[in-house]
């Protein structure tokens, strides 16, 4: 394989990292705060989502899709990924009446269904996270470099196989926020 060659693959391969990164910022953490609320600490974020044209025409035919939030106590570390010391998710399941032409939204596969009459207002609503339980907060910011780290994504995992297989080639699929990191004022 000649130089020319190898740089131009080279070049491809990070183009397409690049535009396979742009697709994954579909997911906006706009604003976390934790307070003391009768002795214990409660998280509220405001979480913008907006899902992309295959995820939506996915949706509308009848795949359901889970979309998830985890809020961990992290602390950093020099050469690897960041140490996890404590983590909570939340799994949102969101589907499409047809009949109905409604939104269903089920959090953590609890008996309470909510309805919406459009995909925006369940959005809406999968962001405005109110009184979520920080666990151990405590804890986890004793020393100094520790901080809470707040994620929401899509999570392609619980689609059917067949179009799991889809997801994870396309970019369009990859819906993620990646870390938001909020430490604890001095």
């Amino acid at each position: 394989m000649s130089l020319t060659l190898k740089t131009t693959a080279c070049f491809c391969l990070l183009c397409w990292c690049f535009i396979v990164e742009a697709g994954t910022k579909d997911i906006v953490i706009e604003r976390v705060d934790i307070r003391h609320d009768n002795g214990r600490y409660v998280l509220d974020a405001d979480i913008t989502y907006s899902l992309s044209g295959v995820a939506r025409e996915a949706l509308h035919k009848g795949v359901g899709l889970t979309l998830k939030l985890a809020i961990a106590v992290l602390r950093p570390r020099p050469l690897i990924w960041d140490q996890v010391i404590i983590k909570k998710q939340r799994r949102y399941y969101l589907s499409y009446q047809a009949l109905t032409d409604q939104y269903r939204l089920n959090i953590d596969d609890s008996a309470l269904i909510q309805n919406f009459p459009n995909l925006e207002s369940a959005l809406a609503a999968i962001g405005t996270v109110r009184d979520i339980a920080v666990p151990l907060f405590d804890r986890g910011v004793r020393e100094n470099d520790e901080y809470v780290g707040v994620r929401a994504w899509l999570d392609i995992e619980s689609l059917p196989v067949p179009m799991r297989l889809r997801s994870y080639i396309w970019p369009d699929w990859r819906h993620n926020s990646g870390w938001y990191r909020w430490r604890a004022n001095p």
